[in-house]
């Protein structure tokens, strides 16, 4: 799917640490460095919010990274800011150049500062990148995203993010520099990557490249997602993807007031098969809490009280982004 991007500079008014009120994010600070991406995944929420760009627009806060060293160096801060959650509703690491150095800059501020980051992404990490997390692994907690190794699934789920064999490269390099990245598998797409092929395949790549443990997460429908899929999938995977969901209630999912789940049979007996390929290869599947509101599951978020990103006994907090 070819589209245009147009990226739109604009000034960051309000204050930029802002605790998010969310799921397993509830009480950390967040920071997104665009409104919109350019990755255009056709299962995002984001792109469903009142205030999202237009299609093919992204706002880009270009004075970000100055307005989060002016906050972290303001003598009228009362309670110090630990951790940072980073791509909360759009990505650091999307393949324009203005954006990548306002996201470099805005990452070395905080660590240079002695705030740890996390972030989850789908682009790829462009090695300069690399060189400051170098600097400190201890205050850096990656995530990647990557639900199929398939190009085909991701030319039509996520067609403007980084290739699959990119983001396993990202493993591998964030590895090399002492920076173990968990996966996030997430939206599972029913029929399509919750096969027994699809699971045993990525997971065999994925613990091939060290990684110890996956957070997972079945796609759920928000009435402007359905119509993004009707637009923008085949008629074909669209009427599969639907059957799922017929029979299913709104419910609130999150900080959504209207969702609709994958049943929840179905969703079990994919989560198992899941962790039942995991514990095969020496690996944990956790399951996602907020996004599962009606079974038992863990928050994916894990979080520890402390200082500058560590828990009492100074070891590294781990976060993983719903």
């Amino acid at each position: 799917m070819a589209f245009e991007t147009v990226i739109i500079p604009i000034k960051r008014k309000s204050r930029v640490l802002h605790k998010a009120q969310f799921g397993c994010l509830s009480d950390i600070y967040s920071i997104n460095i665009t409104r919109g991406c350019s990755f255009r995944c056709v299962y995002c929420y984001a792109r469903a919010y009142p205030n999202a760009p237009a299609a093919g627009e992204v706002y880009l806060y270009e004075n970000i990274a100055q307005q989060v060293a002016r906050e972290l160096d303001s003598p009228r801060r009362r309670s110090p800011v630990d951790w940072v959650v980073f791509n909360t509703a759009s990505d650091s690491f999307q393949a324009h150049p203005t954006i990548l150095k306002i996201a470099y800059k805005t990452m070395e501020a905080l660590l240079e500062r002695g705030v740890g980051i996390s972030f989850l992404t789908k682009g790829w990490i462009p090695d300069r990148f690399l060189e400051l997390f170098k600097n400190y692994p201890r205050l850096v907690s990656a995530s990647i995203g990557l639900v199929s190794l398939s190009g085909c699934y991701k030319e039509a789920f996520e067609p403007g993010a980084a290739q699959p064999t990119d983001r396993l490269k990202n493993i591998e390099r964030l590895s090399a520099i002492g920076i173990n990245a968990s996966v996030r598998i997430d939206p599972i797409i029913p029929f399509l990557t919750d096969t027994e092929a699809e699971m045993g395949h990525l997971m065999r790549e994925l613990r091939t490249r060290g990684v110890k443990k996956v957070v997972l997460s079945y796609l759920h429908l928000r009435p402007a997602i359905i119509n993004q899929l009707a637009r923008e999938i085949s008629s074909t995977q669209f009427k599969l993807l639907s059957s799922c969901f017929e029979t299913q209630p709104w419910i609130r999912v999150g900080t959504s007031t209207k969702s609709k789940l994958v049943p929840l049979a179905f969703r079990n007996k994919g989560y198992e098969r899941f962790k039942a390929i995991s514990k095969q290869l020496g690996m944990v599947a956790v399951v996602c809490g907020c996004k599962n509101p009606d079974m038992p599951a863990r928050i994916c978020t894990e979080r520890k009280t402390g200082a500058r990103g560590r828990d009492e006994e100074g070891r590294q907090l781990s976060l993983f982004q719903c």
